[in-house]
């Protein structure tokens, strides 16, 4: 755990700056809160500067955990992404890395180009070991393969912390386009099981055609999953 991680790193940021929001939106007249705020505030743009400076590999085009001796995890995970709900990213940091691991088939095969159907569209077909996208693990990682639990299965409170992000730079057309084909994907996921055997997965696997499904029957932040759809259709 001696590591640098894009991921707490981010929410850290994420935490702050929403705290401060609500401060300075529920007690703009007590002094107090307001430097409380600005202490908040202040925290948040130090973390986001620390990720800027130490997380952002651009040799390849990600946000990398760092290890305290400087060296850079060879692992990427979706928590590379949460740098972008931390607002750290430049937008052409943001559209690169999209374009290198979430829209990639081989990585994490959020793939734009069939997914933006009202229909349950079939997300990756150039990878149906990764069919449905958002692995927890890069699906060119050695790691994926075998789907360990944290390693590999799809989780409904990474597919909405990385909507979120996206969200945080819709103003980039790439960063929109693999929100609403996230959202699409995830949700045909969701939908495919519960199609099966009328149950939400604590998670899912990425894989074409899977049977397996984790957790009990309707394991709550599975739904998260079909969630950000709805959130997207404006329900």
């Amino acid at each position: 755990m001696e590591l640098y991680d894009v991921g707490m790193s981010s929410l850290a940021v994420a935490e702050a700056d929403a705290l401060a929001e609500l401060l300075e939106w529920a007690c703009s007249d007590d002094e107090a809160r307001a430097a409380d705020a600005r202490a908040l505030r202040a925290d948040a743009s130090a973390t986001r500067a620390a990720i800027v400076a130490t997380l952002w590999d651009e040799s390849r085009l990600v946000f990398a955990d760092r290890f305290t001796n400087g060296t850079r995890s060879d692992r990427v995970a979706p928590t590379s992404f949460y740098a972008l709900l931390a607002r750290a990213a430049t937008d052409a940091q943001a559209e690169r890395t999209i374009g290198a691991w979430l829209t990639n088939a081989s990585r994490f095969g959020v793939r734009p180009d069939d997914g933006r159907s009202d229909a349950f569209p079939a997300p990756n077909a150039a990878n149906r070991e990764n069919y449905w996208g958002l692995p927890s693990i890069s699906a060119d990682d050695a790691a994926f393969p075998p789907l360990g639990y944290w390693r590999g299965y799809v989780w409904g409170p990474m597919a909405q912390l990385v909507h979120w992000s996206l969200e945080a730079y819709d103003h980039v057309p790439k960063a929109r386009e693999a929100r609403l084909t996230l959202s699409a994907q995830m949700s045909a996921m969701m939908m495919d099981q519960w199609e099966r055997g009328r149950r939400v997965c604590e998670n899912f696997s990425p894989r074409a055609n899977a049977t397996d499904c984790t957790g009990t029957g309707f394991y709550t932040w599975g739904a998260l999953s079909g969630l950000i759809r709805l959130v997207d259709a404006g329900a």
